[in-house]
């Protein structure tokens, strides 16, 4: 949710007690995206001229019994050597998936009455998103949409093919107000998922707190317990 919304039963409360799905791909399934976190918003809460992809990232460590451990420098080499591996880092974004048929073909009717999309945050690697890069280098993904080709959904191994023209675009120029009114809703749900965006891809957890999930015993209450800013830390990873 994003700030106070008012509902009542059977109207407007679809999204409470609701968590977005994380999107992973299918074996042998293609899916349409739109990118819908950006750099920069209007007055109207959709993207400026001048707005560009938004990317989030951290380096972090998974552990059975703890999962995803965010490692920084203010932690790093006490971490490390509690958790016995090696950091590996991780990016983020949200999108918007289309509705479409298992070969990536749009479902029309449902786009034109404005449905089956979803709006979900993606976690993916730094070579993944190199990928893109390259595909936004030559078809910028503020105007285009990317076709997902899953190959194995294990290993969630993809390829990328550039779409002609952005759908999140085409609601959002449209001369339909109904269509402008699903872009600004699945704006306002993509605003809504950024909010938690850090969480989806690792815990900032303390030393201790890592010991307990560990079964281990907590250290003494005078250790050191400092903690950064974690988007001060992300501005320096450089993805």
């Amino acid at each position: 949710m994003d700030g106070f919304i008012d509902f009542s039963f059977g109207s407007g409360d679809d999204t409470v007690g609701k968590r977005s799905k994380r999107f992973k791909g299918e074996t042998g399934r293609s899916y349409r995206v739109s990118f819908v976190w950006f750099t920069d918003y209007d007055g109207d809460g959709v993207p400026s001229d001048s707005a560009n992809i938004k990317f989030t990232g951290c380096e972090r460590v998974y552990k059975q019994g703890v999962g995803y451990v965010m490692i920084d420098n203010s932690n790093r080499a006490a971490m490390l050597s509690l958790l016995g591996e090696q950091p590996k880092q991780q990016v983020a974004t949200v999108i918007c998936v289309w509705p479409c048929d298992k070969d990536g073909e749009l479902d029309k009717a449902s786009f034109k009455a404005g449905k089956g999309w979803q709006v979900q945050p993606w976690t993916f690697s730094p070579d993944k998103y190199r990928t893109i890069g390259q595909n936004h280098k030559r078809f910028p993904l503020t105007k285009h949409d990317l076709t997902l080709n899953c190959s194995d959904g294990q290993f969630q191994k993809m390829t990328f093919t550039p779409e002609g023209e952005s759908l999140l675009l085409k609601y959002l120029n449209s001369e339909n107000e109904d269509y402008r009114a699903v872009a600004h809703k699945i704006m306002s749900e993509a605003r809504s998922v950024a909010q938690n965006i850090y969480g989806e891809l690792a815990r900032k957890l303390t030393l201790d707190e890592v010991r307990e999930k560990l079964g281990g015993e907590p250290s003494s209450p005078t250790g050191n317990h400092s903690d950064k800013n974690v988007d001060s830390m992300l501005d320096d990873i450089g993805i």
